[in-house]
């Protein structure tokens, strides 16, 4: 009798050892480094993310400052987070850029009409990577980044003494930032970016002044090519506001 009662006995014994034995390694593994009630590192379970953007670019201009340069930036994007670190954005902005104003026709020391400003729109569509996943640490998210996208030039009637127009550019922009989350639903984002595009010269930039065809053009032909990739670093502070799972 004793032995059949040690059958069913042992066998509930072997199936309560087992179960805690696979147990045992799960818990242990989710306390690896903290206990979850006291770890840095928090979910961040929002999908979407609408941020309103504003900033400072410090751009070239290029080599004789006509492109865009430094000015205001502003505008708005939206943040699409994708299994894993991964997150998709599109964005717009809109940027209050200096520009240099030459006549190419003038002698050098009578060339610069003066500055004006001019209004780029730049739209663009990126991935980002997420350094501590679908985690923040301490409230905090690093981040690094690419876009590629476009920058219309808004009209500036003065072009047409130059020759030169900003008009459409495609636009490649590497970036690195972070992300601070307060509270649960609102976010703060500092981001540096760097927006890459070409600025064409027209041919008059590589002739001399036709009231002296003795005086140096305003880019020498020898030295200087047509066109001209310009890095155009600027910094960028957003509020966000997440939303959905």
């Amino acid at each position: 009798m004793s032995n059949l009662c040690a059958g069913p006995v042992t066998l509930r014994h072997t199936l309560l050892y087992l179960t805690l034995g696979l147990g045992v390694p799960t818990a242990a593994l989710a306390q690896v480094g903290h206990d979850p009630q006291s770890s840095p590192y928090r979910d961040v379970p929002e999908k979407y993310i609408i941020s309103f953007t504003g900033g400072y670019s410090w751009a070239s201009g290029g080599k004789v400052n006509v492109g865009p340069g430094e000015g205001t930036v502003y505008g708005a994007r939206g943040d699409i987070h994708l299994a894993g670190p991964g997150t998709v954005h599109i964005g717009l902005n809109f940027g209050n850029l200096d520009r240099l104003l030459l006549d190419p026709r003038k002698p050098p020391e009578e060339r610069e009409l003066g500055w004006t400003t001019q209004t780029v729109m730049m739209a663009d569509v990126g991935l980002n990577l997420v350094l501590t996943g679908q985690k923040s640490w301490y409230g905090i998210a690093p981040f690094i980044g690419a876009s590629i996208g476009i920058a219309i030039g808004g009209d500036v009637p003065a072009d047409s003494l130059s020759g030169y127009e900003f008009n459409t550019k495609f636009i490649v922009t590497p970036a690195i930032g972070i992300r601070w989350h307060p509270i649960r639903r609102i976010n703060l984002r500092v981001e540096f970016r760097d927006v890459l595009w070409k600025l064409s010269y027209p041919n008059v930039f590589f002739e001399p002044p036709t009231e002296d065809p003795g005086i140096p053009p305003v880019l020498d032909p020898n030295f200087n090519k047509a066109t001209d990739w310009t890095h155009n670093p600027s910094l960028y502070v957003s509020l966000g506001f997440a939303f959905g799972r």
